[in-house]
């Protein structure tokens, strides 16, 4: 009988233990000490949640213990504080430059090319990405020069079988990563491949490659990144691998939006 009470006591307090509440308390105030009533309190990885009072105090129970608590609250950047006794949360004023990210934002943007070279025209393009602090792009330009009547200066001695008329094409495309330095700022690295074909016409309408101006192989590349707000703004250069060991520059300038 005595082992069936015994037993009887341990699975009641076993229950009640599973049942205990554990409480968060404390207030939400602005940086001069005003406290925020109607701000929204929650435990970080649960469900748990509540609005805090005229006085900015807050009171949580959860059935689990918890690590952190996140406070929003219109108008200022949401804050995210580890749990301790009588916790005092400041809150700052939300804008576009302290902005924090709290989840992954889809980006697309216009790009642009500006090769270092005069006989090679601005390309344009689209870039591609995915980011929170760190994340991940794609990029590709592209142009085609109209067909011109071109200068035969060296190539004089093969004017008997060119007509002089030049075709141009340009193309890159890189992939690489993203990440956030501070506030807005973000920086992006990435590498790829790039394309440049220069081709003389000649007299039976076929084109044959002009070796000197065409090159291809890799490319690297690097760039700052601004958000501002769903906008951002982007440039950076961009460095081809042919014979010349990376020296063949191309700047890349480009504008989009965030989503």
């Amino acid at each position: 009988m005595k082992k069936l009470l015994l037993l009887g006591f341990f699975l009641l307090l076993g229950s009640l233990c599973l049942s205990a509440q554990n409480t968060v308390s404390g207030t939400v105030t602005d940086k001069k000490g005003n406290p925020i009533p109607g701000a929204k309190v929650e435990i970080k990885g649960g469900t748990e949640s509540t609005i805090t009072e005229l006085d900015g105090t807050f009171t949580l129970e959860t059935k689990i213990p918890a690590q952190k608590v996140k406070v929003y609250y219109v108008g200022m950047q949401s804050k995210e504080q580890k749990v301790k006794p009588n916790m005092l949360i400041k809150m700052s004023d939300s804008n576009w430059w302290r902005e924090k990210p709290d989840k992954y934002q889809w980006l697309i943007g216009v790009q642009t090319a500006l090769p270092d070279c005069e006989d090679i025209k601005p390309s344009l393009g689209l870039m591609l990405g995915r980011v929170k602090k760190i994340g991940w792009y794609v990029k590709g330009v592209y142009s085609k020069v109209p067909d011109t009547d071109g200068s035969m200066e060296a190539e004089d001695y093969y004017a008997h079988w060119l007509t002089g008329k030049i075709k141009q094409s340009y193309w890159n495309a890189t992939a690489g990563f993203i990440a956030r330095l501070w506030s807005p700022i973000h920086v992006y690295v990435g590498a790829g491949y790039s394309n440049r074909k220069v081709a003389w016409e000649t007299f039976d309408g076929s084109y044959v490659k002009y070796e000197p101006d065409c090159y291809y192989g890799a490319v690297i590349e690097c760039g700052l990144m601004l958000k501002v707000k769903k906008f951002f703004i982007n440039g950076g250069v961009m460095l081809n691998n042919d014979s010349n060991n990376f020296k063949d520059r191309v700047g890349n300038f480009g504008i989009g939006m965030y989503f």
